[in-house]
């Protein structure tokens, strides 16, 4: 096998040297998925731009189309997130029978901030609208969105515990969805992945929450008009920060100047 075979027929001859038997065939179907998904990469998608490691200058690079210098999702990160897609659909199954669910996969679009995804749903009760979003929790959730908890914490249930109010992450989120919707009442549910144990959060829109998401759009947008991107976050370092030494983008970035355009894809 030469250096050119693509990564996922490499690992897909790994696994079949295995002595599993339903394993690799699980696999290999959920990694040519993946590779066949046709994911809208012309927009800025809330789930992405709402974490607090966000790139305006990886989002350039996805819209103009350059070619992604990584290995995709693997195997298990592919099974995290269909365990997700599980508790979301369960939820609004539940939801729509019990007759307070309106619609579920809720898109959202605005033109102005480039923005485009979709929110669980919309919630239609005597309280009135409010969007929903689900969440699947669990102790990498804990690590990734509130690190003091979770170093703090000797079980994974005392993580759980701990959480009284939704992650920062999330608010941005479903601020996001409030502005972008006109709805300006949220409702959280969380479920712990580990035990199925539930919390659930009402919330306000916080116009001020999405004020730096909104900016860091229009950034975007005026990249994309000039031809040049967005300058690197003022907190990276160097191509071994975070999140740049996983970034897709991280040799075609670092190998031009911080403010000149790149150049050829």
């Amino acid at each position: 096998m030469t250096d050119e075979t693509p990564w996922h027929l490499k690992n897909y001859k790994q696994s079949l040297n295995s002595r599993l038997r339903l394993v690799p065939v699980v696999e290999d179907f959920l990694v040519r998925e993946q590779l066949n998904s046709t994911r809208d990469t012309t927009h800025l998608h809330p789930s992405e731009i709402c974490k607090r490691d966000w790139c305006q200058r990886s989002s350039w690079y996805t819209i103009k189309g350059y070619e992604r210098q990584d290995k995709g999702y693997s195997f298990q990160t592919l099974n995290i997130f269909a365990e997700g897609h599980n508790i979301h659909g369960k939820w609004q199954a539940w939801l729509m029978d019990a007759g307070v669910l309106e619609k579920p996969e809720v898109p959202i679009y605005n033109e102005e901030y480039r923005l485009m995804g979709h929110a669980d749903g919309i919630i239609n009760d005597d309280k009135g609208k409010a969007i929903l979003e689900i969440k699947s929790v669990g102790a990498g959730t804990i690590r990734m969105e509130d690190f003091d908890l979770y170093q703090n914490s000797s079980t994974p249930d005392e993580m759980w515990k701990k959480v009284r109010k939704p992650f920062m992450t999330h608010l941005k989120q479903i601020n996001l969805y409030m502005y972008c919707l006109g709805i300006h009442d949220g409702i959280f549910i969380y479920e712990w992945k580990a035990t199925q144990d539930v919390k659930e959060f009402s919330v306000k829109f916080q116009p001020e929450l999405i004020e730096d998401i909104l900016s860091g759009c229009q950034s975007v947008i005026r990249g994309l008009e000039s031809g040049i991107p967005p300058m690197r976050p003022s907190w990276v370092e160097d191509s071994n920060s975070n999140p740049c030494k996983q970034c897709p983008y991280k040799k075609v970035c670092w190998k031009e100047d911080d403010t000149s355009d790149t150049g050829t894809k």
